[in-house]
């Protein structure tokens, strides 16, 4: 059976690559070299996503490649400081630019986009000057661009309404799944908060909604067999019309499906397995999209559902308030622990951080969720009409802004974030072992039972200890990848000493070492004025940079970095100091390391390009 599904797996991961259909566009551009001149491109824009600090971004799907009918996503990039509006779902376009592969990191432990991107099957983009895009005035009709133009009626009708900008995009993320205008201050509140979960419409919204339309459509369940498909037609179609609304990411995708079988469950009086309703979704969303395993937001999600339905009953059991309103703050309280429990192992691995304080701001802003969410579902049905009195408008915008002050109360006590927390693959691994043969003892309580903690719980510390001892031993120099800025570092005894040229701003630093320091569990020490000789484990590295200064007097350096475009000639240098490696850094002109690369391969002196290779290391 195992082996079954692993070749049904294969299968699906082979049948949904479009690179395996002769009507993908790299097919069509096999014999071109499409990466190195300007072709002719009709494209459509599929999705917005969040703009970057320098670009706003689009996937766009491929309708013709110069004259040949082809398919495929590309990501879109347009300069963020151009006057160009933001692009609408569904229009169509044509250019005449470059496809280049979507970089791949260049500093070690930085995030990989271009593995993002590749799980959606993006594997190339194109970056444009508005000017380079020609309108063809047609529109692609589809789902997504329905509910795009659901979603833009809506808010040209809020913003007729004395909502703020900020809570107009709490509303956008909240209630029509689009966090791109939410600014990095607010995200971070909200992360900071360990509320993050409540921007990405999901389960928790949809599971609300289901139980909303029950409520709501109850009386239809007094006209028996009809009534019961009647309700069920209605909310299965409601469940859905909010999905697509709401952008019908992965999240939305597995809360939809889970909850509709839900739905149907309840609606046939049989006994419902969220189990089963879980498992069932998993297979038929992976049947349609395989790589959504590999999804944060879809691991994330279901681990939650999972936690909370194995968990919380068990912790409800530990203490049972008498008063009703005691009694649903602890079940709140339970759900909230619950899930945090189940995701805490992956949240440190991915986020590499940890909020104590989550409970306070789930606690408060959790048993009000449904209210405000219900709220915001009838406010925006009488914005698109035009029928919202502003009574409930100032109301709802009053529970928005009270939501956020909650969240930036919370998310300011950073002595209770803990951040930059180092967490393996393996730590991750055992974790989750010691968390789930806990959940199984103390399931069914027996005294005897607490010795099968003591070996999951044991190679937990034997795995802590053996990473611990791996990065205090763990040594190397590092020229890093930064653009006009010659940086090298040295890590030893969990310290990195970094070497630059100018000055480092805070926000470089967290670009350029932030992941690196905190998966070898090391701190930055001081940044000192970069040298031209370096001494590291026996190897002796000069540094050439514009000053083109360098001795020739028994001085033969084992590698030579080329800093800031010097001007001097290759072939003589080598000649000269007959280097066993050259590094060239992203501070050089290009023109001058595509020279350099020629004059290297003719020497037959290995040459490091780290605008191609990445970041050059030395252990």
């Amino acid at each position: 059976m195992i082996a079954f599904f692993l070749v049904f797996g294969i299968a699906l991961v082979q049948i949904h690559n479009p690179k395996n259909y002769s009507n993908h566009y790299s097919t069509h551009m096999h014999q071109k070299t499409y990466t190195e001149s300007d072709i002719g491109i009709r494209f459509y824009i599929k999705e917005r996503l969040k703009p970057s600090s320098y670009y706003t971004n689009y996937i766009v799907s491929i309708k013709f490649i110069d004259t040949t009918a082809a398919k495929g996503n590309l990501l879109l990039q347009i300069p963020r400081d151009s006057t160009l509006t933001v692009l609408d779902i569904g229009n169509t376009y044509t250019t005449f630019t470059t496809l280049k592969t979507i970089p791949k990191p260049l500093n070690p432990d930085q995030f990989n986009y271009a593995k993002y991107l590749n799980n959606q099957y993006i594997f190339d983009k194109i970056t444009l000057q508005p000017h380079q895009l020609i309108n063809n005035h047609k529109i692609e009709h589809s789902i997504s661009y329905l509910a795009d133009q659901i979603r833009k009626h809506i808010r040209s009708k809020l913003l007729s309404y004395n909502f703020t900008s900020k809570e107009l995009s709490i509303i956008n993320a909240l209630l029509l799944g689009q966090r791109q205008n939410i600014s990095q201050e607010t995200f971070n509140e909200y992360r900071d908060a360990g509320a993050i979960h409540i921007l990405a419409v999901s389960g928790l919204h949809v599971g609300i909604l289901l139980l909303i339309l029950n409520l709501i459509l109850k009386p239809l369940d007094n006209f028996r067999k009809k009534g019961v498909i009647i309700k069920l037609i209605l909310t299965i179609t409601a469940l859905w019309s909010f999905a697509v609304i709401a952008g019908l990411s992965p999240s939305v995708l597995r809360a939809a499906t889970m909850f509709s079988f839900l739905a149907i469950g309840m609606q046939i009086r049989s006994k419902v397995s969220i189990y089963n309703s879980l498992f069932i979704s998993i297979f038929i969303l992976t049947c349609f999209s395989p790589l959504l395993l590999f999804s944060v937001g879809f691991q994330l999600s279901y681990l939650a559902v999972f936690s909370i339905v194995w968990i919380q009953p068990l912790l409800v059991r530990i203490y049972r308030p008498r008063f009703y309103i005691s009694r649903k703050l602890w079940e709140t309280f339970t759900v909230t622990i619950a899930a945090q429990l189940g995701l805490l192992p992956l949240t440190l691995f991915y986020f590499h951080q940890f909020p104590i304080l989550f409970f306070v701001s789930n606690l408060m802003i959790i048993p009000f969720l449904g209210g405000i969410l219900g709220l915001g579902i009838v406010t925006i049905l009488l914005a698109a009409i035009d029928m919202l009195p502003k009574i409930i408008a100032t109301v709802f915008g009053l529970s928005i802004n009270t939501m956020n002050l909650i969240v930036s109360w919370v998310a300011q006590q950073e002595a209770f974030v803990i951040k930059n927390i180092s967490f393996s693959s393996n730590l991750l691994i055992t974790l989750y072992l010691v968390i789930v043969v806990s959940i199984i003892v103390f399931h069914n309580y027996n005294r005897s039972k607490l010795y099968w903690l003591v070996a999951p719980t044991l190679l937990l510390s034997l795995v802590f200890i053996y990473e611990e001892h791996i990065s205090q031993h763990s040594e190397e120099f590092i020229i890093f990848h930064n653009y006009h800025n010659t940086t090298l570092g040295v890590l030893q005894n969990k310290q990195l000493q970094v070497y630059s040229k100018d000055s480092i701003s805070t926000k470089t630093q967290n670009f350029l070492f932030g992941n690196y320091l905190i998966e070898n569990r090391a701190t930055l020490d001081t940044t000192i004025q970069l040298r031209n000789i370096y001494q590291y484990k026996k190897q002796t590295i000069l540094v050439i940079d514009s000053s083109s200064i360098y001795s020739l007097k028994k001085f033969y350096p084992d590698i030579i970095l080329l800093s800031n475009s010097p001007k001097i000639h290759l072939d003589r240098v080598i000649d000269s100091l007959h280097p066993k490696q050259i590094v060239a850094d992203a501070s050089n002109y290009k023109r001058h390391m595509d020279q350099w690369e020629i004059s290297c391969e003719k020497r037959e002196v290995p040459f490091h390009r780290i605008d191609k290779k990445g970041a050059f290391i030395i252990k």
